[in-house]
């Protein structure tokens, strides 16, 4: 069976109570999405973006949220929907759409995942080794299809706005997910050279969650 694989990068958090960089495992932006086959397959059904995109860098387009579900007779669900671009110059949101992935995981798999996440300890300045938050979601699916973005050609013109109602694209259950960091045994960020290839000698073991 395929998988739907995410690539995310988690939000920086500075402790304030105490010396050290975490990453806050409830947020992350999307990098890259698709499905794969097995081991060793590039990405396929990737979410189509327009030639030209109406908004700059500084925009954020493919949100990952991951939160805790009590009650759940599964180890999780997955809800994938429409999401407004987020400016994050402006601190507001503009009139044309990307997606969002709502991970929820059963609590006892939150809290594995939390325990594997963990805590990293501050980079040295210059330090291009540590790891910076990436992690790789296996989920297994059959492909679906994206919708195309969609909204205003002057999207910060929200007077009239395009998108209006957001959809919902897929929303599943599940009862296994593989979650990989993507850093070694010492907390060093490793490479990735391929969105759908699984884990390589002197990488972290990925969590794998089953009921």
């Amino acid at each position: 069976m395929s998988s739907l694989i995410v690539i995310g990068r988690l939000d920086g958090m500075i402790q304030s109570k105490q010396e050290g960089l975490s990453f806050n495992p409830d947020q992350a932006d999307i990098k890259d999405l698709g499905f794969c086959d097995g081991p060793d397959q590039a990405l396929s059904y990737r979410p189509p973006r327009p030639e030209r995109l109406p908004y700059d860098l500084w925009c954020t387009d493919r949100f990952l949220s991951i939160k805790p579900e009590d009650d759940s007779p599964s180890i999780g669900s997955v809800e994938i929907g429409e999401a407004l671009v987020y400016d994050n110059r402006m601190h507001a949101e503009i009139d044309f759409t990307g997606f969002r992935v709502r991970l929820s995981l059963r609590r006892d798999a939150y809290q594995a995942y939390l325990q594997y996440i963990g805590e990293v300890p501050r980079p040295e300045p210059g330090d291009e080794d540590c790891w910076q938050g990436w992690i790789v979601l296996r989920i297994p699916s059959e492909p679906f299809e994206f919708p195309a973005p969609r909204g205003g050609s002057d999207p910060w013109q929200i007077a009239k706005p395009v998108v209006g109602r957001l959809n919902l694209i897929k929303q599943f259950a599940f009862d296994e997910i593989e979650i990989q960091a993507l850093r070694d045994g010492q907390d060093h960020r490793v490479t990735f050279d391929d969105a759908g290839r699984r884990q390589r000698p002197g990488w972290r073991p990925a969590l794998t969650l089953r009921t």
